[in-house]
């Protein structure tokens, strides 16, 4: 192994650590974002730094440099420690939700692994341990570190979908007894009914209620018909403060807090209990530690409540941690991450780095964020347990100089404590989700505490609460987003707003639309976009603020790039970061099977702050990010373009581009050659051709009964038939122009069938293949109105289509019918920036092109969909093309032969900007 043979012999923990973990992460173990998953020297609350740690994995290295004995004892701390005990020393001293499951200690030439579930004391003998060169020969160890079913997030996403079970067998329990649970009164007071039963399961279990269990017993102690009193009269009381009780209170009711902040203060309609109801609670509080849960990936499934069809009429998907963290990284989290990183590690006094920190908790609590399509408050919520994670990091710096921290008398955390939920700000339509967003934020809220008491080692007053969030019911694109929070004081909007497509909106969403674009709506844009929209207007005259927002790929391919862009960049937004198309992964039993991208915007310089580019080699692949010079409307490192409409071909090399001929027929101009026509008849038949026989290689045969004589329409009777056929179709109509052409049976209803060799181009067409599947056909042949066809005497346009540097220009410009590309005349076609070339470079296209149709006629028993079968094509096939790519790359004026879709990009760019000046 070459790793092995690289680092033999050598290791200095203060120089080479890093690199060494890195290495055997990202080259040994293939984990390519090994340093986004991995923190070095990682402070602990009670000093000390950690070499290795990988929170994800709840995996900590302590490492030692080659030669140092992994069973000697040195002074740490004040006392002698071996290397295992020193690390198990930093695991205890880290919050909980970071504490690791397995520690390893490390002199570069040897490993010992110690799992904690087995034994917390980390007593020997380690449960695995080899030398360098014995690595190839356990890598098992780390795979099942870092496989994903044992991963932090995978294992709250667990525990969590079993509480969602549970939840949903609540809510059924209780909508039952409401009278009518599907009007709008009681849809409300049922989704605040069962947060408030929810919160008081977790409040159990996270000490809040004292003694724990004390919610589940209270319910256990009544009769189902009496348990509705029992449960108002416990809402009461979490909602009354102390001083203000009555004296004569129930025992059992006297051990319950003071909750405040909101959640228990609204009157609702409470139906009568039942023993399914009671059962439903008590079996959610008896078979579930709800304190473990992730508020988070929690709040998705609360949704599950919600019906599918519900949901899929608002568009609404649930954000998995990963993809939250998509948009937040970029958006701010990277930079404030950076921030504090820098003033941990420079080199200042120590009074000097204090008041840094101090300044970079004011700066996190200042921040105002604003989710205006929240759902269930994941973004705001993750949000939320992120500058807390960064603001107990400043905690831990400041009780390891102190050595304690005064977190003020009579308060929950005094005033070292500064992120608040106050800070996160969200607009959602459904009243439930709403609810769930509140309740999440609370419980992320009381989390975030118990950490900050792990740092400090001091108990804190996690009651009463003092903020609710700030989250209200209202369609986004109706309500003034100002009235929440005044885009002045607002950091960053985000979020993931519905993913509705321009040709699937009601009546009620095109109005909204309406609403916001105004006179610029062309019909053409997806729903999110509105999103955008009224971001960039809120934001106007917020220096320093941003926007990102998670949306369907279709915003940014064919002719939506022009309506939502250009407006923007206009008014001086550009894009700071942006996600290329990726497979959406919902955390929903709902799968959202969609394809979206994510686009940050700002007005800052791209000189002064390039922007980030995250690209897939495969939709379903992990990102990789680059610094780009310009991301253009296309998501793409370029310059801006805008490909509007055009009614004729940029180039002046290509002819245009239309569709086939139409028949509206109803069948009645398709014919089998086994119905046995007539000898008039035979001789009108021809090959028809659509876009799946022209892919899939089926035949089917059509009569093309133009320029016909009247006499031979009247003699045949197969001809009669199927004109009576058409006829009739076509009177049936509710289109006069259709009934109209009932008068000409025998005629296609849109006739384009040229009279000399065409290329025929598939309207749609699968996205995983490298290349078109077009072909050119004689005039003989007549091509449908599910194709184009453009004339093509020679085959230089089917070479050119055929090309990687059109695929490339499709990929891009075309939009999208689903995930497969659409091929647009006025939209592609017309502006594929194809430059003039000489005579001799236009014939070798067309002698290359010649080839790959010669080739494709060595398989003459084979469709296109099997020759551009990714996985299959025959080798000769794709020479032939690559053949093509070299000539047809320096036509478009390529110096060298390109390599990538990124290569042909710029040229292509170039090439647009340079015809269009000229046209």
């Amino acid at each position: 192994m070459e790793f092995a043979k690289k680092w033999q012999g050598r290791g200095d923990e203060k120089q080479e650590t890093q690199r060494f973990w890195i290495e055997l992460l990202q080259d040994v173990l293939g984990r390519r974002n090994a340093l986004d998953e991995t923190e070095f020297e990682h402070q602990t609350a009670k000093g000390g730094y950690i070499d290795v740690l990988c929170p994800n994995a709840k995996f900590l290295v302590e490492q030692k440099s080659l030669g140092i004995s992994l069973d000697k004892a040195e002074q740490r701390q004040n006392s002698q420690v071996t290397p295992v005990e020193q690390a198990l020393r930093y695991a205890n001293y880290l919050p909980a939700d970071q504490k690791p499951i397995v520690i390893c200690t490390c002199n570069f030439e040897r490993f010992r692994f110690y799992d904690l579930n087995a034994d917390p004391a980390a007593a020997k003998p380690p449960i695995e341990e080899f030398t360098l060169d014995e690595l190839p020969d356990h890598l098992s160890i780390f795979e099942q570190i870092f496989a994903p079913e044992h991963s932090r997030i995978v294992a709250q996403q667990k525990l969590s979908e079993k509480a969602g079970v549970l939840v949903a067998n609540l809510h059924n329990a209780l909508a039952a007894q409401y009278i009518d649970p599907d009007s709008s009164q009681s849809h409300h007071a049922l989704a605040v009914l069962t947060v408030r039963i929810v919160f008081c399961l977790y409040a159990e279990d996270a000490g809040l209620f004292n003694p724990s269990g004390s919610f589940t017993s209270y319910v256990k102690t009544f009769e189902p018909i009496r348990l509705r009193t029992g449960i108002l009269a416990l809402f009461d009381v979490l909602n009354t403060a102390y001083d203000e009780r009555d004296p004569y209170l129930d025992d059992q009711l006297k051990l319950f807090p003071y909750v405040n902040g909101g959640l228990f203060a609204e009157p609702i309609e409470v139906p009568q209990f039942s023993g399914e109801i009671q059962t439903a609670i008590t079996d959610a509080g008896d078979s579930f530690d709800w304190k473990d849960i992730s508020p988070v990936i929690f709040g998705s499934l609360m949704e599950e409540t919600l019906s599918h069809d519900q949901r899929r009429a608002g568009g609404m998907h649930y954000t998995t941690v990963e993809n939250i963290h998509r948009v937040i990284d970029p958006l701010f989290l990277d930079d404030l991450k950076a921030e504090l990183s820098r003033i941990e590690t420079e080199k200042v006094s120590e009074p000097t780095r204090e008041k840094h920190l101090h300044a970079f908790q004011d700066e996190i609590a200042g921040l105002q964020f604003l989710d205006p399509a929240c759902g269930s408050g994941n973004f705001l919520t993750e949000t939320f347990l992120e500058l807390r994670k960064l603001e107990n990091r400043v905690l831990e710096h400041l009780l390891h100089r102190q050595g304690v921290i005064d977190f003020g008398e009579g308060t929950d955390a005094g005033s070292l404590v500064k992120v608040s939920i106050a800070q996160m700000h969200g607009i959602e339509i459904n009243d439930f989700a709403v609810s769930v967003a509140k309740t999440a934020l609370w419980i992320a809220q009381q989390q975030a505490l118990d950490a900050t008491e792990s740092i400090s080692g001091q108990a804190l007053d996690h009651l009463p609460l003092h903020d609710a969030g700030n989250i209200v019911e209202a369609n986004a694109l109706r309500y003034d987003w100002n009235e929440l929070l005044p885009g002045t004081r607002c950091n960053y909007v985000m979020g993931n707003p519905p993913f509705i497509g321009a040709y699937l909106m009601d009546s009620n969403q095109k109005e909204d639309m309406r609403t916001v674009w105004g006179k610029s709506y062309n019909g053409y844009l997806d729903y999110s976009t509105s999103w955008y929209r009224k971001a960039s207007m809120y934001l106007a005259n917020t220096p320093g603020s941003a926007f990102a927002f998670v949306s369907t790929n279709s915003i940014a391919e064919g002719q939506p790039v022009a309506a939502l862009f250009e407006t923007l960049f206009s008014e001086g937004w550009r894009i700071s970061f942006a996600h290329q198309t990726f497979a959406w992964a919902a955390q929903s039993s709902d799968m959202a099977h969609v394809h979206v991208v994510i686009v940050g915007m700002d007005k800052s310089s791209d000189r002064i702050r390039p922007p980030q580019l995250f690209t897939y080699k495969r939709i379903t692949d992990t990102p990789f990010k680059k610094q780009a010079n310009h991301i253009n409307g296309y998501l793409i490192d370029g310059p801006n373009i805008f490909t509007e409409k055009r009614m004729t071909p940029l180039s002046p090399l290509l002819n245009p581009a239309v569709y086939g001929s139409k028949p509206a027929d109803g069948g009645g101009f398709s014919i089998s050659l086994d119905e046995h026509p007539d000898g008039i008849a035979r001789q009108y038949i021809r090959r028809f051709v659509g876009a799946r026989e022209l892919i899939d290689g089926s035949t089917r045969y059509c009569l093309w009964l133009k320029d016909t004589p009247l006499n031979e329409l009247s003699a045949s009777r197969t001809l009669k038939e199927h004109l009576t056929k058409t006829r009739d179709f076509r009177l049936a109509s509710t289109k006069a122009s259709t009934q109209k052409m009932s008068e000409t049976p025998q005629l296609f209803a849109e006739d384009r069938q040229p009279t000399v060799p065409y290329l025929a181009i598939p309207s749609h067409f699968s996205r995983n293949r490298r290349y078109m599947t077009c072909r050119r056909f004689d005039a003989d042949v007549v091509l449908g109105n599910a194709c184009f066809l453009t004339e093509d005497l020679d085959g230089f346009a089917f070479a050119v289509i055929e090309s990687s540097m059109f695929i490339t220009w499709q990929k891009t410009i075309g939009g999208r019918l689903k995930s497969d590309y659409r091929f647009s005349n006025t939209v592609v076609w017309n502006n594929l920036p194809l430059p003039s070339v000489g005579d001799k470079l236009r014939q070798r296209i067309i002698e290359v092109g010649q080839y790959i149709e010669e080739v494709r006629d060595r398989y003459p028993e084979e469709s296109l969909a099997n020759l551009y079968n990714p996985l299959t094509m025959h080798p000769d096939l794709i020479k032939a093309h690559e053949a093509l790519d070299r000539v047809v790359d320096k036509a478009f004026g390529a110096e060298k032969p390109c390599h990538s879709d990124e290569d042909r990009l710029t040229i292509l760019f170039m090439d647009y900007v340079e015809l269009t000046k000229l046209s």
